[in-house]
């Protein structure tokens, strides 16, 4: 890295030292074409350009279509963390998630070990908390089921080409239907989590037991169930018996006390699965003397250890009540994604959204227009010198996506209270507003020529990012002093001109239109971050210019280009 920066370094100066004698020969001539332009072959020949689309929020012209997106199938299982907790605003409506994890022993139990009439003492559920929303004060009740089936796992087929069974799942996982949990039983435990005493840098959370809790305990001690007083079970070797017996724990908020207003927003919470697990202490007693004790019990599951073959299976599960929300409504009809072989019959919006967790998200299209756009650079080019220039070149293309309060002149965000009534022009983009959006929002976007499988467009290359700790010139991030996302999207806008020029002359041989739905990835999807597809953050943006004017700073395309021919 430090020699390509010293690379640049030379370039750039050599560069410099170029200008300087270009604009010193300028200065001793009449002539004001490019030096050596006359040597340069012609069908070598090139122009720099600059567009930007649309040049103010006048423009009306739709270079870009926006609709909303959302669907389930978001690969939700063998994440790193278990998400549970419930939040509740203005925008999102009711969002909740619970986890399902599998449970293992990795502790030597030897034969006798919990002796005679062992006694329960306490358990706990112990947990790392790595990710939480802004709300951790309100309290909240959660519920811990016992897995009841495998069936889940086992019924499902083998994944293609692959010899072991297919374990992953989506956020439409239901633990109900597919016979994970038995409500009718109700959970072995119950717990709190939030306030000032249970925050996020809690580790261990006790657990109230209910008397199905109870008989649970009983089994893990042996004094029950099909195992009872067989320690093989115990053994580091029967894993797979241990998770056939001991299928694990479904996690979520108790549905006996949903979140409501009065109570608080609350948070969900995502606690790392590695260093998450469930701890039982007991006591066992003096055979010959029942009232005496022998000795302290204590035994530690794990919720994941990557250095075994079973029982790290986790699913992660994810609903959205959106008729709770009270600003920025929308009917998820309008955004969820068609079945297969049924029109997509999603409208157009003005506002897009970002969510995580499976939530709405927002789709690009390229349109018509600004295909039609570029051509008439290029046209106009040609009338102007006289030249026969046929495609471009993209030096830099970056997308801009505003805040609602957000402007393309930051001088017209006004000083205001949060109502939008600014004490600048008595009303539109308020700044105190805006820097709540911005705080509410993921600190960075990617996009996706694929939502559900997080295949990026060719500037985002996270994995390459992550796997070299480098930063891309993709960007994303909020820009605060701007009031935006603004990205790098060169590469696949010079994929994007490319595959349309292929249609346009494939149009003309054939002698028909131009067919758009040829050109690939003419959509792409705005959404968080790959690595923050489960944040609680959030953010109503704006989207697509429309005739009535409700967003003034649509989508902003900056295209630096050179015409060639």
């Amino acid at each position: 890295m430090k020699r390509s920066n010293k690379l640049l370094r030379l370039l750039f100066g050599a560069a410099s030292v170029l200008s300087a004698v270009t604009l010193t020969l300028g200065g001793c001539t009449s002539v004001d074409d490019t030096l050596g332009g006359n040597l340069v072959p012609d069908n070598q020949q090139m122009r720099a350009g600059f567009v930007r689309f649309p040049e103010s929020g006048e423009d009306k012209a739709k270079y870009v279509t926006t609709r909303l997106f959302q669907s389930d199938s978001v690969v939700s299982s063998n994440l790193s963390s278990g998400y549970f907790g419930s939040q509740l605003n203005d925008t999102l409506g009711l969002r909740t998630a619970g986890f399902l994890t599998q449970m293992i022993n990795l502790s030597e139990i030897k034969e006798g070990y919990f002796g005679y009439k062992p006694i329960f003492d306490s358990a706990q559920l112990l947990i790392s908390i790595a990710s939480y929303g802004r709300d951790t004060l309100t309290e909240q009740r959660f519920a811990v089921y016992e897995v009841k089936s495998n069936k889940y796992i086992t019924d499902k087929p083998a994944a293609a080409g692959k010899s072991e069974r297919d374990t992953t799942f989506y956020l439409n996982f239901d633990p109900v239907k597919e016979g994970v949990i038995d409500e009718t039983e109700g959970p072995l435990f119950y717990f709190t989590l939030g306030g000032e005493d249970k925050g996020p840098a809690t580790t261990a959370v006790t657990l109230e037991p209910t008397e199905s809790g109870r008989e649970y305990i009983q089994r893990l001690m042996l004094q029950q169930g099909d195992y009872k007083d067989d320690y093989s079970i115990y053994s580091i070797d029967s894993l797979e018996q241990w998770v056939e017996e001991f299928r694990g724990f479904y996690i979520c908020p108790d549905p006996a006390m949903p979140l409501t207003a009065d109570r608080g927003e609350g948070t969900i919470f995502g606690t790392t699965l590695e260093s998450s697990g469930f701890a039982v202490y007991g006591r066992n007693r003096v055979e010959a003397d029942p009232s005496l004790i022998q000795d302290t019990l204590q035994m530690l599951y794990y919720f994941y250890e990557g250095s075994v073959d079973h029982g790290n299976v986790s699913v992660n599960t994810a609903y959205h009540d959106y008729s709770q929300a009270k600003k920025a409504l929308f009917e998820i009809a309008d955004a969820r994604e068609p079945a297969a072989g049924e029109a997509d019959e999603r409208p157009e919006t003005a506002r897009v959204r970002v969510e995580g967790f499976g939530g709405v998200v927002s789709d690009i299209t390229f349109t018509e227009a600004f295909f039609e756009a570029l051509e008439r650079e290029i046209e106009k080019a040609n009338e102007a010198e006289g030249k026969d220039f046929r495609t471009l070149a993209f030096s830099q293309v970056t997308m801009s996506v505003y805040f609602n309060d957000g402007a393309y002149d930051w001088q017209e965000i006004v000083p205001g209270d949060g109502s939008g009534n600014g004490s600048g022009n008595g009303s539109g983009p308020d700044i105190v507003r805006l820097t709540d959006e911005m705080t509410a929002a993921p600190s960075r976007l990617g996009l996706y020529t694929n939502y559900k499988t997080r295949t990026p467009i060719a500037d985002y290359n996270y994995t390459y990012e992550s796997q070299y700790n480098t930063t891309l010139d993709y960007g994303g991030y909020v820009n605060r002093s701007q009031g935006c996302y603004k990205m790098n999207i060169t590469a696949y806008a010079q994929a994007l001109w490319n595959s349309y020029m292929k249609e346009k002359q494939a149009a003309a041989a054939e002698g028909r239109a131009v067919d758009l739905s040829k050109v690939q990835n003419r959509t792409i999807y705005l959404a968080p971050e790959a690595g923050g597809f489960y944040t609680t953050a959030f953010g109503i943006l704006q989207g697509m210019a429309t005739d009535g004017g409700e967003n003034n700073a649509p989508i902003r395309l900056e295209l630096a280009y050179n015409m060639i021919k």
